[in-house]
């Protein structure tokens, strides 16, 4: 197991965890990631991590939090999607979502590091923004990697460890929030940055884990991570 600052991975995640968002919080943070500029946000992205797919593919979001990707993947009307969530709260709120979508996403709660589904389920496994928060993140990318089928791409967007406030206070800027809202979200992304991987301790964690590589972009205060699970893998 790698080592970070005299501890592992796995320690330095149950320290750094968050408190489980339910309740309030996750209505809140449902509210701020629910605005229309982030929702056209979401809808590219799901075109985006979707291209190539065939039609019938089986996606996965894991932390799907209020399910906002998840709805937008699921609206393109070719994929079967499903979300997990370890937070109830979410799994009710991203449920009510699909339901007044119209539209049909399996949003389960449990855990990414103990997932509820058979080996060998998805084509794609989507993570945006939670990654950093996992407790135990190899055990997350082990389980990814099973229910990952041959040839699955799991594909984990994040905050850039290595990124500056400024950068922080320009991504909000273009989020086009309110005062407060604006103000709370510089300060949570402010304690995130200190959670979060630079690029090069992904490329440690995807060494320790079932993928043995991945591949990595970064853009804006963000970081983009791709492992594939290849043909013919144990």
């Amino acid at each position: 197991m790698p080592f970070v600052n005299g501890t592992t991975f796995e320690t330095r995640e149950r320290r750094l965890r968050l408190p489980e968002m339910e309740g309030f919080i996750a209505r809140w943070y449902a509210r701020i990631r629910g605005t229309e500029s982030q929702l056209a946000e979401f809808r590219e992205q799901a075109s985006h991590l979707t291209a190539g797919l065939p039609d019938g593919a089986r996606v996965l979001e894991v932390a799907s939090g209020p399910g906002y990707h998840a709805v937008e993947m699921a609206r393109l009307g070719r994929f079967s999607v499903t979300g997990l969530d370890i937070s109830r709260t979410f799994v009710d709120l991203a449920s009510d979502h699909a339901r007044r979508a119209g539209v049909s996403v399996d949003f389960r709660e449990g855990d990414v590091s103990r997932m509820p589904f058979d080996a060998d389920s998805f084509d794609l496994v989507v993570c945006q923004a939670a990654f950093k928060n996992f407790r135990r993140p190899v055990a997350a990318l082990d389980e990814m990697h099973r229910v990952l089928r041959d040839g699955g791409v799991a594909v984990i967007q994040d905050m850039n460890r290595a990124v500056s406030g400024a950068d922080i206070a320009r991504e909000v800027r273009r989020m086009r929030l309110g005062g407060f809202n604006a103000f709370m979200t510089r300060r949570s992304l402010a304690m995130l940055r200190r959670r979060a991987y630079s690029p090069a301790l992904f490329e440690r964690l995807a060494a320790e884990s079932a993928f043995r590589t991945c591949r990595i972009t970064t853009d804006g205060i963000g970081l983009e991570v791709r492992l594939t699970k290849p043909v013919g893998s144990a």
